[in-house]
């Protein structure tokens, strides 16, 4: 009996709990389901989607896809003319090859003198080209063109001074826009081509552009002033290329042996090579020109400016 009352109590008691219990959730709200929804952020806002919206195909691509949205950059701007083109193949090298400078074809010019130089002189590349300047050949991709532009240049109704000019130009079309060159003519001082007063120097490549600037230099260059040999070689060397095409009618002042000894330290494989101009035939005994290319493996020539064209 004792145990028959006791569960009558406890059953009436856990019916009255039951009863008093609130349903639902606590704070009175509604029920809702459970599920799992997707943010997209669109103008500093979140926008929500459901798995409804993205079955529906409402859901922005931005937000159905993992992929992250890349800006593309912009084109790139066209390259410097100290950058140049791309390096030619080698057929397409050996194609732009000038024919050799006929030596018949060069008034005055006699007594070519081919070193074959220290080794190490010429680089050697499959895009080499060669070109010259009174018969006198070099062959690389880098070329330096270092003429001398003194008072005397203008003598003989200044034929000296423009058939250099000539001869500098006729050199430089042989040249494609893989090939850099540069000019400096010089009297006590060296006057180098370039685009702007404060650039240092440096090889341009024969692209158009570089062709136009040297062709308007070229042409204005006028002959004045003394002779100073040493300090143009040098700039030219410093510029580390292939091959120095050297021009004077300067015997004095020569470059002394001392000078010859810096030049040929400080070289490091260029080929020099020398066009001497003089009046009348040449005479006996070695100028420091030829000396010069001996040995920095270059040619040498002597020009008679008596029998240089007219202009």
């Amino acid at each position: 009996m004792s145990f028959s009352l006791h569960f009558v109590v406890f059953l009436a008691l856990g019916l009255l709990v039951q009863a008093e219990a609130p349903r639902g959730n606590p704070d009175g709200e509604p029920d809702r389901d459970a599920g799992i929804v997707l943010a997209q952020p669109s103008r500093g806002e979140l926008k929500y989607f459901s798995e409804e919206d993205e079955a529906s195909g409402s859901l922005a691509p931005a937000a159905a896809s993992n992929e992250t949205a890349i800006t593309p950059l912009p084109e790139q701007s066209e390259a410097p003319l100290l950058d140049g083109p791309k390096l030619p193949t080698a057929s397409e090298a050996l194609a732009s090859t000038a024919p050799p400078v006929e030596v018949s074809a060069v008034p005055g010019a006699t007594g070519l003198a081919q070193s074959q130089g220290p080794a190490g002189f010429g680089r050697g590349h499959d895009y080499d080209v060669e070109t010259g300047v009174f018969g006198v050949k070099g062959r690389g991709s880098k070329f330096v063109y270092v003429f001398d532009r003194s008072a005397s240049m203008s003598g003989f109704e200044g034929r000296p001074l423009a058939s250099a000019k000539r001869e500098l130009l006729a050199s430089l079309e042989s040249l494609r826009g893989v090939h850099q060159f540069q000019v400096i003519f010089y009297n006590q001082k060296p006057h180098l081509m370039t685009f702007s007063r404060d650039q240092a120097p440096v090889l341009l490549f024969a692209n158009d552009d570089g062709k136009r600037l040297a062709d308007s230099f070229i042409r204005g260059v006028t002959a004045d002033g003394g002779t100073n040999h040493i300090e143009a070689l040098q700039m030219a060397l410093a510029m580390q290329p292939d091959v120095i095409f050297f021009l004077t009618d300067a015997d004095e002042p020569r470059l002394t042996n001392r000078e010859l000894t810096q030049i040929r330290q400080r070289n490091r494989g260029t080929t020099i090579s020398t066009v001497e101009y003089g009046a009348g035939p040449k005479q006996s005994g070695r100028s420091f020109l030829e000396e010069l290319a001996e040995q920095n493996g270059g040619q040498h020539r002597y020009v008679d400016v008596t029998e240089l064209p007219r202009r």
